[in-house]
This record gives C-alpha cells, structure tokens and sequence, in this order.
C-alpha cells in the first residue's frame, strides 16, 4: 500500500495535524516570550534598585547647567562638556570623550558626541584624534 491509501490506513492525517498544531503552538508560545522580554527585564531591574536606596537620581548627580539639557542647543551645555574634559587634554579620542561623559552621567553621550561634531564643536585633530573649538 502506497500514497494516499498508506496515509489514510495509518491515521497519517491526524499526526500531520498534530505535527503542525505542536510547532504553530511552539512558535506561538516562544513568540510571547519574546514580546514580554522587555517586561521582565524592566522587572529584574526594578527589583534591583530597590535595594539602593541612598542611591541619587541622574538629574541629582549631573551639574546643574546639565539638568535641561537639550540636543537642539548645545551652546548652553557646551562650557559645561568642555569643563568635565579638560584633563584629557587639547586632544583627545571620541572613546575618552565617552568614558568621561558616562562617568559624569550626562545624558545621552552618543547622540551628544555625535551633535557636538555635527555642530562643529568637536573639530578633528588628526589621526583619529579631536579637540574642542577655540
């Protein structure tokens, strides 16, 4: 016995339904755990700053010119940014500029890099090197 007549004499209809219903199902159920990732994470850090409680805010440990701080207008923080780096030096690698923006807890330092050469106050040095304008 062979093709259909195989198929229908040993139930094959019913285990290709169940097959697929299993893996749809499995899809399903890994697709969910997916999309709620983010839930759990958010979860597990919540769970973990409760037990910091001294901890300060990111608005209380920046300076306070960088309390508002806005991407449209760098002329206000730029003093404040030029401030915090001067023991780099005259010039300086974007990878220093960033470890010493995140270390002060400024907000956003990619996007803040990435504004301050667009807007000609990070000006190359040379060599992969950069300098603040004079």
């Amino acid at each position: 016995m062979y093709g259909i007549q195989a198929i229908n004499a040993h139930n094959g209809w019913s285990m290709a339904i169940a097959g697929a219903l299993i893996v749809m199902s499995g899809l399903s159920i890994l697709s969910f755990i997916i999309s709620q990732l983010h839930n759990i994470l958010a979860l597990m850090e919540k769970k973990k700053k409760t037990g910091d409680i001294d901890a300060p805010s990111a608005t209380e440990s920046m300076p306070a010119a960088m309390a508002d701080h806005d991407l449209s207008n760098l002329e206000s923080s730029f003093s404040c940014y030029r401030d915090e780096t001067t023991r780099l030096g005259s010039a300086f690698t974007l990878q220093d500029l960033f470890a010493v923006f995140q270390k002060c807890d400024f907000p956003h330092p990619h996007l803040t890099i990435r504004s301050l050469k667009e807007e000609g106050y990070l000006v190359p040095a040379g060599e992969g090197m950069f300098s603040w304008k004079k």
